[in-house]
Parts: structure tokens; sequence; C-alpha cells
């Protein structure tokens, strides 16, 4: 601490006094917003100036004016204020959460994912709050919400649940996934059209999953033949690493695949012409209030989720 610190007399209400008038430009209107009388402020920002041995204001008949050194001054002490109000706010946040329960729901995919790594290092942050999940059918998800049995449901975005506050968490792109033996392995990226010809090893129809693939197939006016059709990503992914053909997967699952069997032959590449999205949300009811821990978990997500 420097020698200067040391020795000072500075309060907080003298902070708020000098912030007050070089903000109002005015000793009454300042004395106004902080509920003191003119004179009462007038010896504040005066003890204050004689503390720091300089002048902050000049003084005229009409208005008060920030010096050189007021000017110079001014914003350090408004640093000094959004410094202790996000620091109020979290430790308000943190007391709120103390003991808390997060319910969530998401799709087994997403649940098996990305949330097992993340709900970790959010306990990491977090420990006092506990968490439940639970996964389930994505047509299942915002019924959920909407009857109070979880605080947040986590889904790819859709039109069932217009009723919901949907706040965007990650935006994750479909790649293509094939045997490190296949020919296009070799290629930094795939045209859509490339995959026409290849034995497509795609999910069933009824999963948003393969809604997006058909819809990007639909520009050739092709109905496609998948070689297989399943119902779980790690069965596609399975049939991929045994070189029975090519898949269309979220990014994210393919990622995890590959981190729990580093030994995997399946090569990840980019999809284009075009690049699909497709947007993970988090819904909960509109109007009602998020509890601390849940936005605590939705900024974790929007920071974490590429890293998981």
């Amino acid at each position: 601490m420097s020698s200067q610190l040391a020795t000072s007399n500075l309060s907080l209400r003298q902070l708020r006094a000098f912030l007050a008038v070089a903000q109002e430009s005015s000793m009454t209107r300042a004395a106004a917003k902080l509920h003191l009388t003119p004179s009462a402020l007038s010896m504040l920002v005066r003890a204050m100036e004689d503390d720091l041995g300089a002048r902050l204001f000049e003084r005229t008949t009409r208005r008060l004016v920030l010096t050189e050194a007021g000017q110079q001054f001014l914003p350090t002490v408004e640093r000094v204020f959004e410094e202790l109000e996000q620091g109020l706010s979290r430790l308000h946040a943190a007391q709120h959460m103390k003991d808390s329960l997060l319910r969530l729901v998401a799709t087994p995919l997403l649940a098996s994912a990305l949330f097992p790594q993340l709900i970790a290092s959010f306990r990491l942050q977090h420990p006092q709050v506990r968490v439940e999940l639970l996964d389930g059918p994505v047509d299942s998800l915002p019924a959920l919400v909407r009857q109070g049995h979880v605080d947040m449901a986590v889904c790819t975005a859709n039109d069932d649940s217009v009723d919901l506050l949907a706040t965007p968490l990650y935006a994750d792109t479909l790649m293509l996934a094939c045997h490190t033996s296949h020919p296009l392995a070799e290629q930094r990226e795939v045209a859509w059209q490339d995959l026409l010809s290849e034995p497509l090893i795609l999910l069933r129809h009824g999963s948003g999953l393969r809604t997006l693939v058909d819809q990007a197939f639909a520009r050739w006016s092709r109905r496609i033949q998948p070689a297989y059709e399943v119902s779980q990503v790690a069965t596609a992914l399975g049939l991929v690493a045994a070189g029975e053909g090519v898949s269309v997967l979220p990014s994210y699952a393919i990622s995890r695949a590959q981190a729990l069997s580093p030994v995997s032959a399946i090569a990840t590449l980019a999809l284009v012409t075009p690049t699909v999205s497709r947007q993970i949300v988090a819904l909960t009811k509109s109007g009602a209030e998020i509890s601390p821990a849940a936005q605590a978990f939705m900024e974790h997500f929007k920071k974490h989720a590429g890293k998981a």
C-alpha cells in the first residue's frame, strides 16, 4: 500500500459526494440526489480537497466545473464504484446460492456429451449448489419447465416452446464423421453435395438433427437413402469407426466420443456449402425470476461449452 493511500482519510461518503457533484455540476442538485443539505455536501467536498491537497472543482456563480485534477481523478472514482457494485452483486448472488438446488433437464445427447464436464467445473466454482440432472426426449422438456419440475431445460431451439424464454447458450456446427482411412479424411472440409454418393449413417426421422440434415440435402431435390438409420449417436459413431459409412453429427458429440476413446479411428471434418449450425438454448418460464444458481450456470455454459 502506498504511503499516500495509507495516510489518506478519504471515505466512501466523500467519494460519493465528489461523484455526485461531478455528475450534476451543481451543489444543490447533487445534495438533493444524496439527501443532504448543500452546506453538508460542500463540507464533504472541501474536506476531501484538503485531504488530497488539490482543488477538484472551479466554483462559479452558476455551476461547478472540474479542475484538471478533478478530471484526472474522476475515472478512478467511477471505477471504484463500478467495481464495488460488481463485488456486492457477486456477494449477494453467492449468499443466495448457499445450499441452493439447481434442477436441470436436457436431451440424452447433451446430457451425456456436454453436461458431465460442465457440471463438474461449475461445482468447482459453486460447491454450495446441489445439481439434479434429468434427461429426456426433446419434446418432453418444455412441459417440465412449464410445470415447475425443473428450473431450466437445455435443448436445441425449436418452435414448440414459444411461450417459454429461450436464452441462447451455444451454437453447435454439424460435422462429418468418417473413418480415418476414408478418402474424405484427407480433406480439410467437405461439401454436402460430396456426400450424396456416400453410405450415410443418420439418425432416424423425428430427431431435430435428422431434420437439419434432410434440409441441407433438400437443395439437390434428392431423397436420401441412408445405409443405416439409428436412434443413438453412439451407434452411428460405432458404425463409422467400423468403416460402414459416414455420418453427420454435432461437433460436441464427436469431440466427446474422441475424448473418451483417443484411439478411435474416426476423423472429423468441417461440412460446408452450406455450413449448418443449430442453437442450443436454455428454456425457462417467461416472466419468472431466474435464480442466481440458474443464471450462474447459464453464464458458465456459455463460457465453457466449447471446451467440454
